[in-house]
């Protein structure tokens, strides 16, 4: 099981050399799934005999995963590896200092809460998708492209990245959207979100008023962000008890350039104004609203 708890709290127990081997079998990965002796050797410019006694503490640290089937012996990175080195360079750019308990689970991502040198509290998100099946690749060909294969700590990485780069164009937009801090592998920190998503508030006093600031937010990011969410719902929408909305999630995101950007935008209005009229009978019309999008975009 993948506990990034378990990752933070043996990083403290690890050299600079046991970092380095972690390093070098990563190294290794791009081009094979498991990274020979011989290659973590030469990667990690250490003597046969460092590399052996390396490698046996952090695979007796639960880091790795052997393969000994073939004519010589290869290791990888598990999903705790990988959250260790990504959580050493988050913590060597002092960007955090501390992980926090979870906050929130969820089908391709974990966020926990986490702290800098500052004692600025922050949110950590954490890329998980290797729950779900490459059955389900479809649904990420906007990310990996073509690719019939890879591994999922690459797909996680490639995943953090884009949404990273999404939220930085989105934060510019003065949106009260949370600022980007940092990230790492298939790790984001950025700033802490109060509130709790639309799908678990029993009532809302004016269900109008939500429904208008979260079209208005959408407007907003597609007209001067040039982005479309792709994905939208009341799992990723948090409002706060100030009626303030925030708009979360952005893997999913495609620019409004897009040949199918006004279907998806289509999509995602759609998909509001369903949950808004099925749960506080709230009437829309969808096409006008999407009108109101692209005139003059």
């Amino acid at each position: 099981m993948w506990n990034i708890v378990e990752a933070a709290r043996l990083l403290k127990n690890l050299d600079k050399e046991d970092i380095r081997i972690l390093m070098a079998i990563e190294q290794g990965m791009k081009k094979s799934e498991f990274t020979p002796i011989k290659n973590i050797r030469f990667f990690s410019r250490y003597p046969i005999e460092e590399t052996l006694y390396r490698l046996n503490r952090v695979h007796k640290f639960g880091f790795l995963i052997r393969n000994s089937s073939g004519n010589e012996i290869g290791y990888k990175l598990n999903s705790m590896g990988y959250d260790l080195l990504a959580l050493h360079s988050l913590v060597e750019k002092e960007t955090i200092s501390q992980l926090g308990p979870l906050l929130g689970k969820g089908k391709e991502s974990d966020v926990y809460s986490c702290m800098d040198n500052d004692e600025n509290i922050y949110a950590l998100k954490i890329y998980r998708m290797g729950r779900t099946s490459f059955k389900n690749i479809k649904r990420y060909r906007n990310i990996i492209g073509e690719r019939s294969h890879m591994s999922w700590l690459y797909v996680n990485r490639l995943a953090a990245k884009r949404e990273y780069e999404t939220l930085k164009k989105i934060y510019t937009l003065d949106l009260n959207t949370p600022k980007p801090i940092g990230h790492n592998r298939h790790i984001i920190v950025m700033e802490y979100l109060r509130g709790k998503e639309l799908a678990y508030y029993k009532d809302i006093d004016d269900p109008v008023y939500i429904l208008n600031e979260i079209i208005e937010q959408m407007r907003e990011i597609y007209k001067k962000g040039n982005v479309v969410h792709g994905d939208l719902g009341e799992f990723n929408i948090i409002a706060d008890e100030d009626g303030k909305i925030l708009i979360i999630d952005w893997l999913q995101s495609l620019p409004s350039s897009h040949p199918n950007a006004n279907i998806i935008l289509k999509r995602d209005i759609k998909n509001i104004c369903d949950y808004f009229g099925s749960k506080y009978n709230v009437e829309c019309d969808v096409e006008k609203i999407l009108e109101t999008f692209i005139k003059e975009n």
